[in-house]
């Protein structure tokens, strides 16, 4: 099936639910800018290959919104899709948003998949369209259906690593992030980004080429720790060891329904680093707290193992360089 096909289907999943324009962001339930395969949406849809960008797609017009790094890549990639380069003045700006403002009428119905967006996304492209009177529903995946033998998630083991080789325990991180929470008065904390979940548990990946990190979420709170993670990921050895530090093991899959049920009174989550489906799920009385993970913030200060693996790599670094 060609990209003109795909993008025909699309069209045609959208006119038989009654939605003006369909937004593509290129994520993953982690809100990740590198993916695995299965989240490869934008290039499946596209073709186009780059880490960053969005595809907006209504009955007769489909852009791919990004920015100065891909231009030159995405006009050669988009070239017979039946998409068009629209080039970003900012950034990671949502500027797709306003275009849809001027282009859609009231009563209008734009539509995305909230386990691809991030709620700051969301939020912004929300705040942004019913003012206008036109709907948005966060809640479509048009993609599911019609992506043929798509990829499966990643079976490859995770593993974790020691403290020697870390610099701090996962106990101390765990008890680093319950303080913080203690202090601003949130009861819980629910963690998506999977750098943060790999430098609060030690715990390493092969789930993303080139990044080291394994897909799950975790759950905190001042009694417990649960770590969402797919069944036969990791050693019973593994297992045993985070057991013994607090941290109880559930299956990957059940981490959204057991958003739905947080009897706690607070939550705290990262709007970058957490999708619109998360958000979404938890219970209308459980307080919202939108700040930046705690953990992103604590592993941002190395400590001196830390250091000592940076130094080294920068010898490793300069002797690839000098021999190249």
């Amino acid at each position: 099936m060609s990209h003109k096909d795909r993008l025909a289907k699309i069209r045609a999943a959208m006119g038989s639910q009654g939605i003006d324009a369909y937004i593509i962001p290129s994520s993953d339930p982690h809100i990740s800018e590198y993916l695995p395969e299965r989240y490869k949406c934008i290039a499946w849809v596209s073709g186009f290959t780059g880490s960053a960008g969005t595809l907006v797609i209504t009955q007769d017009f489909a852009g791919l919104w990004t920015d100065a790094r891909y231009f030159v890549q995405a006009n050669e990639q988009l070239e017979g899709s039946g998409f068009e380069l629209v080039k970003l003045k900012t950034q990671g700006a949502a500027e797709y948003a306003d275009w849809l403002g001027e282009k859609l009428t009231e009563g209008a119905q734009v539509a995305f998949d909230g386990n691809l967006a991030s709620l700051l996304v969301a939020q912004t492209v929300k705040n942004t369209l019913k003012p206008l009177q036109i709907n948005v529903n966060g809640h479509v995946d048009l993609l599911t259906a019609i992506w043929e033998n798509r990829p499966a998630l990643p079976q490859v083991k995770a593993y974790l690593l020691n403290e020697v080789t870390t610099g701090q325990s996962t106990e101390s991180k765990l008890a680093a992030v319950r303080q913080i929470l203690a202090k601003s008065r949130t009861e819980s904390h629910f963690i998506s980004s999977l750098d943060d979940v790999a430098w609060l548990l030690n715990i390493r990946g092969q789930d993303v080429p080139c990044n080291p990190v394994a897909l799950s979420f975790i759950y905190l709170s001042q009694e417990k720790a649960i770590l969402f993670i797919a069944d036969g990921k990791l050693t019973s050895e593994d297992i045993v060891t985070l057991n013994n530090q607090g941290v109880e093991i559930a299956d990957y899959n059940e981490a959204f329904e057991f958003v739905k049920n947080i009897e706690a009174n607070s939550i705290l989550i990262d709007p970058k680093r957490t999708c619109f489906a998360i958000y979404d799920s938890i219970p209308s009385a459980v307080n919202i707290v939108e700040k930046i993970n705690p953990s992103t913030s604590l592993k941002a200060i190395k400590n001196e193992v830390e250091i000592d693996h940076i130094r080294q790599t920068m010898v490793n670094d300069g002797v690839a360089m000098t021999k190249f």
